[in-house]
């Protein structure tokens, strides 16, 4: 077998060599080739080639007419155009022959010279209907691999490969494989230069199967090299018979799986555009689930126009005190808090417009309406499905983790953490927004605030968080527009309370 032909493609692509295990059926699509890879390709092609022209002139300067087999290398020349002629394709990428027999016989009795002989035939007979320089980088590989074996062949000095049986089965072997490694690596690697796939991956997948076969062969070789020293030409005819017969059983083997590849292949393409599909399916659902609930949180703040903005700002804030306490930005968890903190006053739906938009304070009993809220907004979302795993949070965002907050009182980790950490949001949010009945709070009496009701009204590792997002976000910038600061546009908090800061959340307060 010869695993040395480029695969067969149209001859109007230049360079273009389908990847490991391509078919026809992939001959509509084939890729555009870059200029660099194509370029590349052909680098690699004259390399080869031209190291295939050079030790064919090697040989030619370092033989003597005379002591040449010429019937034998014919013979082998003639069995190798046999082998070409009837070669076998590995599922598109590359093609396989039994050429590898005679050349390597060529090879073990000849040398360079064997290889000068033998391999243009070879080359010849395969190159009927394909690309020229397919043919050229055919010719220089095979020239190449064969004369590595030759170099791994003479490095055992003192051995004579017709008759010193059977110490010179351990030397064939190694120069078979080595052969057969530096021709199938050249091959991968003109296969990667033009899809863009390791050589690794193509050698691997396309060759690495035939190693034991090419010890076979490479045995099957010599010992045609010994049978011809005792027989004549009838001792080579006797070894004809063994890879004939393995080139049926191989021929059956690539016929079995080549279907089984292909419908893999095809069901792999299938399963790819399927996942393509599922994958911009959901990110348009993502992306319709995210402006329909802005649509909806837009058309409540449409209606408490007290609040516009505040949602979209306490939902931001949360998040970005989640991401510092380590919440996977990818995970279940970060998509339900986010949507609990953007929905967590739908409940307002249900409270009057007298209560909801009055200009003063409530009175008791308004509150105890407004107090419904949560409750309302988790039975909405409850009958949602995609939403149904927020409702926690809307339920539970006015708890306190002191225990004294509604509508149920829960208690430090009993409120679900995504709720902990809006309560600190919504308040430091709340503080620093103007409302009819109070101005907005100077960021840093809101911030104070917030550290002197850490462990009563809020949990302790929340705040920390809050307080690490604060100093990196906040501090010598305005990051909502409602936030005072001047005209400037600056938050410039006291030392005091910068000393405060940086030692609650554990920084450095040169930050």
């Amino acid at each position: 077998m010869q695993a040395d032909h480029l695969s067969d493609i149209p001859g109007d692509v230049p360079g273009a060599i389908p990847s490991a295990f391509s078919h026809t059926r992939q001959a509509d699509s084939e890729p555009r080739q870059s200029a660099l890879a194509t370029w590349s390709l052909y680098a690699l092609i004259t390399v080869v080639f031209s190291a295939g022209v050079g030790i064919s002139l090697y040989a030619g300067n370092t033989t003597t007419p005379d002591s040449v087999p010429w019937a034998l290398l014919f013979t082998f020349a003639a069995l190798a155009v046999w082998a070409e002629r009837t070669d076998l394709s590995m599922y598109g990428a590359s093609r396989i022959s039994l050429a590898f027999i005679p050349i390597f016989a060529a090879t073990i009795c000849c040398g360079a010279t064997g290889l000068a002989i033998v391999v243009p035939f070879a080359v010849l007979a395969s190159a009927w209907g394909r690309p020229l320089h397919k043919t050229l980088f055919n010719f220089g590989s095979m020239m190449v691999s064969g004369f590595v074996a030759v170099g791994i062949l003479n490095s055992f000095t003192g051995l004579d490969y017709a008759t010193d049986w059977p110490e010179v089965i351990v030397p064939a072997a190694l120069a078979g494989l080595a052969s057969f490694s530096m021709n199938t690596v050249l091959v991968a690697s003109a296969i990667a230069l033009t899809t863009r796939t390791s050589i690794r991956s193509i050698w691997t997948e396309n060759f690495l199967w035939l190693l034991p076969h090419y010890a076979v062969l490479s045995f099957i070789a010599l010992a045609m090299v010994a049978a011809y020293e005792a027989m004549g030409l009838w001792g080579v005819a006797v070894f004809v018979a063994p890879p004939v017969a393995m080139r049926l059983s191989i021929k059956q083997y690539l016929d079995r799986t080549t279907r089984s590849v292909f419908e893999l292949r095809d069901a792999h393409v299938q399963l790819q555009e399927a996942h393509d599909q599922l994958t911009a399916a959901m990110a348009g659902l993502g992306n319709a689930y995210d402006g329909t609930l802005r649509s909806l949180m837009a058309a409540l703040d449409a209606r408490d126009t007290e609040t516009a903005g505040h949602s979209d700002r306490v939902a931001d804030l949360t998040m970005a005190i989640a991401a510092e306490m380590g919440i996977n930005q990818n995970s279940d968890d970060w998509r339900y808090m986010s949507w609990g903190a953007l929905l967590h006053d739908v409940g307002k739906i249900a409270i009057p417009d007298e209560v909801l938009r009055k200009p003063g304070k409530l009175t008791d009993e308004e509150w105890e309406q407004m107090r419904t809220h949560p409750r309302a907004g988790f039975e909405i979302l409850r009958a949602i499905d995609f939403l149904a795993p927020a409702c926690e949070i809307v339920l539970a965002h006015h708890e306190r983790y002191d225990g004294g907050g509604y509508p149920r009182g829960l208690h430090g980790e009993e409120i679900p953490l995504g709720a902990r950490i809006f309560m600190i949001a919504d308040a430091f949010d709340a503080m620093t927004s103007d409302r009819a009945y109070r101005a907005a709070m100077p960021a840093e009496e809101a911030l104070a605030e917030v550290l002197r009701n850490s462990g009563t009204q809020f949990d302790p590792a929340a705040v920390r968080a809050f307080l690490s997002v604060y100093q990196k976000r906040f501090v010598g910038t305005v990051h909502h527009r409602h936030l005072g600061g001047g005209r400037g546009g600056k938050l410039e908090l006291s030392e005091s309370l910068k000393k405060a800061i940086a030692e609650a959340a554990g920084l450095d307060s040169t930050d």
